[in-house]
């Protein structure tokens, strides 16, 4: 997978709709990946409209996965995360934070206007240690003992909580992290009468924006197995050349109301690949692997019980859709969802030997609509497993190189429907889950 990151900034405010209830005015978190994809495919059709082999290839071929696009306004500092280009991502379901002053603590030299904050924390391996003496039938005490020290904060005694929203990490020190900041109003509008064109009776509505001057970032994957016979233009600089394209002429608009001015997002000067190499971020994704494993199997050894082989956690960066072969929704991530997501990606019968148990998991699911702007219909109905949502996997084998590249592999192209559409992102074995509060 190419990956290229999408940073975006808003000229005008953006209206997302987060739910379809009538008189429903809340805006959504992020502008999510279907919302990207269709935007960019308007822009194609009026930019270039004859180019029918092109907009296949860019939109229609599921070889570029585009993606949700994540605030990324953050507090000036000395680290520099304000201006970095550094990926953003979702706190994950078992993040925890104090309830009276939630997020993470100060970094050196940020500007947050006497801000309080006592830092985030993540509980996965509280709740992978609390799993283990379950699983024992150890006494209450005994079980509940993981979470002793962490019942209330170090600096004011109030309790924890569970905390949301996006973070980004410093380049030069990535334990230093800081929270996504999102700029909302209210907008508040009048309903036009279709047949006198003046302000029609009784309609009033709100709608919730993200204001102008807001930043957005988002990671592109572009495939590498297609093939064109006869060999045509490299699908990224396609990719980039377009996007470019389209953002110069001011054709990209982003959300609802886009005849109404809203959605307009500054030009696009210029996209980012990533610093690192396809090896150095395959040697990176091994050692996350081991330190993770080493730190859920410390966990076991402290509750007296015999540890597996392997132990694992995938992270949803984004919503992700499961379905059984009978369309069926899945609620979570299951062992069999796990296998066979796996064994897709390898060659068969490979991890045939291989079996999965679930440890924990923190989830929820999302009803997922939405509107095709190229067709005029609604969008599929789906239900989706929610982003953030966290899954603790043990194997009946050690990380071979078989089950070391399938993860790999699943972590690259993603798990579940409509990939392409911005679903199915996810991390393996996510570093957050095994760090404290910022040093």
């Amino acid at each position: 997978m190419h990956h290229i990151y999408l940073p975006i900034k808003t000229t005008s405010p953006v209206a997302i709709r987060a739910d379809h209830a009538a008189g429903g005015a809340a805006t959504t978190s992020y502008i999510p990946g279907t919302t990207l994809l269709g935007s960019f495919a308007a822009a194609h059709r009026i930019l270039r409209p004859k180019q029918q082999q092109e907009f296949a290839r860019l939109f229609l071929e599921d070889h570029i996965f585009y993606s949700s696009l994540y605030p990324a306004v953050f507090n000036q500092s000395h680290m520099g995360i304000d201006v970095s280009n550094v990926p953003v991502r979702p706190l994950p379901k078992t993040a925890q934070s104090c309830k009276r002053f939630p997020g993470f603590e100060l970094l050196k030299g940020e500007l947050a206007d006497n801000e309080k904050r006592h830092g985030v924390r993540d509980s996965l391996l509280d709740w992978a240690a609390f799993s283990f003496r379950d699983g024992e039938k150890q006494s209450i005490p005994s079980l509940l003992s993981p979470f002793e020290d962490h019942e209330s904060c170090k600096y004011c005694q109030q309790p924890f909580d569970h905390i949301s929203g996006y973070y980004r990490r410093a380049e030069k020190d990535p334990a230093q992290r800081m929270q996504a900041h999102s700029s909302t109003r209210l907008q508040t509008r009048t309903g036009i009468n279709r047949e006198w064109g003046i302000v029609e009776e009784d309609i009033l509505y709100n709608r919730e924006v993200f204001d102008e001057g807001m930043l957005f970032w988002g990671e592109v994957l572009i495939s590498e197995k297609e093939n064109k016979e006869p060999p045509d233009e490299n699908l990224v600089t396609l990719f980039t050349k377009f996007v470019k394209e389209a953002s110069k002429e001011d054709l990209i608009r982003l959300g609802t109301g886009r005849t109404r001015g809203l959605g307009s997002i500054e030009e696009i000067k210029r996209l980012f690949a990533p610093r690192q190499t396809p090896q150095e971020r395959f040697a990176n994704f091994k050692d996350r692997l081991d330190k993770f494993h080493d730190a859920v199997r410390s966990q076991a050894q402290k509750a007296g019980i015999r540890s597996d082989p392997f132990y694992f956690a995938i992270t949803l960066y984004s919503a992700t859709i499961l379905c059984d072969p009978f369309l069926r929704y899945y609620q979570a991530l299951t062992t069999n969802t796990l296998h066979d997501a796996l064994q897709a990606v390898v060659p068969e019968g490979q991890l045939s030997s291989h079996s999965f148990k679930k440890i924990y998991q923190a989830s929820n699911t999302q009803h997922i609509t939405g509107w095709n702007e190229l067709w005029g219909t609604p969008r599929t109905s789906d239900y989706a497993i929610e982003m953030g949502s966290t899954f603790l996997f043990s194997s009946s084998h050690e990380l071979d190189n078989e089950l070391l590249l399938a993860l790999y592999t699943l972590e690259e192209t993603g798990i579940g429907r409509r990939r392409s559409e911005g679903f199915g992102r996810i991390c393996i074995s996510d570093r957050f889950h095994r760090e404290g509060k910022q040093s």
